[in-house]
């Protein structure tokens, strides 16, 4: 009812969260936790503080005194020792009153007091010393997780009808089966308060038959919900390919972080992004093409989009990455082949070098080790009869674009070759990679993408900034002061150089832009 994603991984930790004696430190790097929190405890006055707040003691205290829950967001590796007592749950009775020491103030214990605490560090090494204090839970998202939120997402977007009913249904089965465990407790409290025999206390005969209707009217009710909930399901299914290519393309992206550290996406942007790319795609009323044209316009989009963001010499990288995860869902590439172009294997079985004048001892031990790849033994076995197309091969100018000769060319399939192309030519790979990217995605994939501002201003709005990483010798600022004229502000742009004592300025300067709705500038001259 809060939004907590469906998916088994997020459910195990929501239970955690609930029943664990120790209060919860939940990892939560796309803040998915965060928003269910605030959610759930808005209607209990949830309180939200920082662990840099001045007040943040202050804010304990109301949540202990009042009963009410409290999230501490965006924790670092360190806790505040300040709130020991409170972690360590130490309270005492004092003049019969539950009470807390913290700080300098003894604070009465107010039942219904919950404290969450959420970190955006997505792999966060908590001391021992941290970690016995909090129970440790794991919120990031998961494949199964992100897919179930695309899904209602395109679903709600595509048939909102579809989505507002289901949305309706969600509530309306818990609320019923919170009528069902009160009543429970309802037959549970008369049992055990009933004086004599239960079939003698009217009140109890009562009140059971008034649960034995109620509960069959519920039950009645359920298999309506139930029966309606697989009709809205099957509905959904046709669009499961689209959110299903969303998850593959957002897990790319988080994988480009091991690239550089810069390269990392918020599921934020990246969700506005996936609703973008259903409004701008042409409406079809077949399923089937809708959902083709969909899945095509936005794996072009996010490429175009991160492709701003990436230095040149991780273009490719990331264009054959997206193939590669693609061609892995589709079972195209298998997975230990996958892992052989990135990381080799052991030689099984050691054999002689059929050709040791041109065959050199590493490609040689490279092309054992396809042996170990079971689709890949009998290319290594009857390599001996293909030795004279590969000394051609080793050769070749453009080995990449050699035809292999007829069965070989039949049994190897495109990624296969590329294995062979590593063995031989290495030097050749970066360019096979362009050749398996324009056959699996097309060639505007490969081609560069323009550094467009009224693109860039189109797809921007003002609650995040436009960042300009520059290498030696570049400026964007006379390319931004021309697009300003062109739009119109140019007597409204300002800019200035930060360094030593303009922080003050520049804050004045941003405050102006907030309230007149002008552009500002910042140029930051830092070499490291």
């Amino acid at each position: 009812m809060y939004g907590l994603p469906r998916d088994p991984l997020s459910v195990e930790s929501a239970v955690l969260m609930s029943n664990s004696r120790r209060w919860p430190l939940i990892v939560d790097p796309q803040t998915q936790a965060n928003k269910w929190i605030r959610a759930m405890g808005k209607i209990e006055g949830l309180i939200v503080c920082k662990p840099n707040d001045r007040d943040l003691l202050r804010s304990f205290e109301s949540a202990l005194r009042f009963g009410k829950p409290i999230l501490l967001e965006n924790v670092g590796l360190e806790l505040d020792p300040a709130l020991d007592p409170v972690l360590k749950r130490q309270y005492f009775r004092q003049a019969g009153q539950l009470v807390l020491k913290l700080g300098d103030s003894l604070i009465p214990f107010t039942p219904g007091f919950r404290l969450y605490i959420t970190t955006k560090l997505p792999n966060p090494k908590y001391t021992p010393e941290t970690s016995v204090k909090v129970q440790i839970v794991n919120f990031a998202l998961v494949p199964s997780g992100l897919a179930e939120q695309l899904l209602s997402i395109v679903v709600a977007q595509e048939r909102p009808d579809l989505e507002e009913l289901r949305g309706q249904l969600i509530v309306t089965r818990a609320q019923m089966a919170v009528q069902l465990a009160e009543m429970q407790s309802d037959i549970l409290y008369g049992l055990s308060n009933s004086e004599g025999s239960p079939v003698d206390d009217l009140p109890l005969i009562l009140t059971l038959e008034a649960i034995k209707i109620k509960s069959a009217e519920i039950i009645i009710k359920v298999e309506d919900i139930e029966k309606t909930s697989k009709e809205i399901d099957d509905a959904r299914l046709g669009y499961v390919p689209v959110a299903n290519r969303g998850q593959i393309l957002f897990f790319c992206l988080s994988g480009m972080a091991n690239v550089d550290p810069m390269y990392q996406y918020s599921l934020e942007w990246f969700v506005k992004l996936f609703i973008r790319s259903m409004a701008e795609t042409e409406q079809n009323e077949d399923i089937l093409e809708r959902v083709e044209i969909i899945i095509e316009h936005f794996t072009f989009l996010l490429y175009q989009n991160v492709c701003r963001s990436l230095f040149e010499r991780h273009k490719l990288l990331f264009a054959f990455l997206l193939c590669a995860r693609i061609h892995l869902d589709k079972g195209i590439i298998r997975l230990a082949e996958f892992n052989f172009l990135l990381n080799g294997a052991k030689i099984e079985e050691e054999l002689e070098n059929p050709e040791p004048k041109w065959i050199t001892e590493r490609m040689w031990l490279d092309t054992q080790q396809l042996a170990s790849l079971p689709t890949m033994k009998k290319f290594v076995i009857e390599f001996p009869e293909y030795a004279k197309f590969f000394r051609t091969y080793y050769e070749a100018l453009n080995p990449q674009k050699l035809p292999f000769p007829k069965p070989l060319d039949t049994q190897l399939d495109a990624f296969q070759k590329l294995l062979v192309l590593k063995c031989f030519r290495p030097d050749k790979v970066i360019n096979g990679f362009q050749e398996y990217v324009v056959v699996g995605l097309g060639a505007r994939f490969v081609e560069p993408q323009p550094a467009d501002l009224a693109a860039l201003y189109a797809e921007s709005d003002p609650l995040a900034p436009i960042i300009f990483v520059l290498s030696t010798g570049t400026d964007p600022a006379a390319d931004l002061l021309k697009f300003a004229d062109k739009m119109k502000m140019g007597k409204r742009f300002e800019s200035i150089s930060l360094g030593q004592g303009q922080g003050p300025i520049a804050e004045s300067m941003m405050k102006a832009g907030c309230e007149f709705g002008s552009w500002v500038f910042f140029q930051v001259n830092d070499e490291n």
